[in-house]
């Protein structure tokens, strides 16, 4: 049994450096599996250690995560591999970004990739990520299928398993995660896929060309200003689906804290507009909320059953691979690795 351990940094990865915590990937990998090993007695289990990365994660960029996919790009291109599985070891921060954008480039690949992190450095006795390699080495071991997963254990104390595309951000003031569906790991059993070879083959270089805004009370758009090299928006909703369209009188123009202000800034620059938060079998034109029609009606392109987190990847995914209008749409649609989420999942 051999596992590949990529290292990227994070909480897992760190340690207090002076008066800090700052990642040490060098020291954090072998102390990672000497403790797995003390604690299973699993002296059999090979590991061998990729340092792709240093970075505590709210430092992430995609240039950082062009360099953690180089490291599955060249695994994708050899015929045979000579793992059983791959462990990434990832702070918690941007851990759903980072599971999202490998959970749908991966889709396809022949091996079962966990994402691992820890809510404390390694060396308090109440940190989970010990407990978090350990449910991934379980799982490889056992032969899960092919996917992206992440075993997090949660406050309650039971170590859930998640499908990557689905991983929401971890709250402030918690260190519990959450997803559509999350299962026990021991209970879990792989998501499906249709896709016989990664999109990861086909993408040569992932942009930062999605502009991601959240709502909230007050937002004034008139200082929102896509650049030259955005050609998306990404406007996430409240819980209804909706987003402010205010205007001081019904039939009055709209003031600089509706977003149909920044939609007119993307049509004159030829941004597409997209709104998020669009639950499956949602009709943004009947039925919803007069706002969320407004929005629609005016060019916003609805984005349905996915994560904040995922729809972001999965339009800076497309864009970089180069799709326009309808291909989009096409692209988002399609389930790729588990992400589309409905009533029965």
């Amino acid at each position: 049994m051999k596992i590949l351990l990529i290292m990227t940094g994070g909480t897992i990865s760190s340690r207090m450096i002076g008066d800090t915590i700052s990642p040490d990937t060098e020291t954090a990998a072998p102390l990672l599996v000497e403790k797995y090993r003390e604690r299973t007695a699993d002296y059999e289990t090979e590991f061998e250690v990729d340092q792709a990365l240093n970075v505590l994660t709210e430092n992430m960029t995609f240039t950082k995560l062009g360099k953690l996919l180089d490291v599955f790009r060249g695994m994708i291109s050899e015929e045979t591999l000579p793992y059983d599985g791959v462990i990434v070891a990832h702070g918690t921060d941007t851990l759903a970004y980072s599971s999202s954008l490998l959970a749908l480039l991966l889709t396809g690949f022949s091996l079962p990739v966990m994402i691992v992190s820890s809510n404390y450095t390694l060396d308090r006795p109440e940190a989970n990520g010990l407990a978090n390699f350990t449910a991934a080495a379980e799982l490889i071991k056992k032969g899960f299928g092919k996917g992206v997963y992440v075993p997090y254990r949660n406050s309650d104390g039971i170590t859930y398993l998640h499908r990557g595309a689905r991983l929401e951000q971890c709250r402030n003031y918690t260190s519990d995660f959450f997803s559509r569906g999350m299962t026990p790991y021991d209970r879990a059993v792989p998501y499906e896929t249709f896709v016989d070879y990664p999109p990861l083959s086909a993408l040569e270089k992932l942009e930062c060309c999605v502009m991601k805004v959240e709502p909230y009370v007050g937002l004034d758009y008139s200082m929102i200003e896509p650049d030259d090299g955005i050609r998306a928006v990404l406007h996430g909703s409240y819980h209804s689906a909706t987003a402010c369209v205010e205007r001081s009188e019904p039939d009055e123009p709209y003031t600089k804290y509706s977003a149909l202000t920044l939609l007119d800034k993307c049509r004159a620059k030829d941004i597409d507009f997209w709104l998020g938060g669009m639950p499956v079998g949602f009709d943004p034109y009947k039925g919803s909320y007069s706002t969320t029609a407004d929005l629609c009606k005016s060019g916003a392109k609805p984005v349905w059953a996915l994560t904040s987190e995922c729809a972001y990847m999965k339009l800076s995914i497309a864009y970089s691979l180069g799709f326009r209008g309808a291909d989009i749409e096409t692209f988002l649609a399609r389930d790729l690795a588990g992400e589309l989420i409905d009533d029965d999942n």
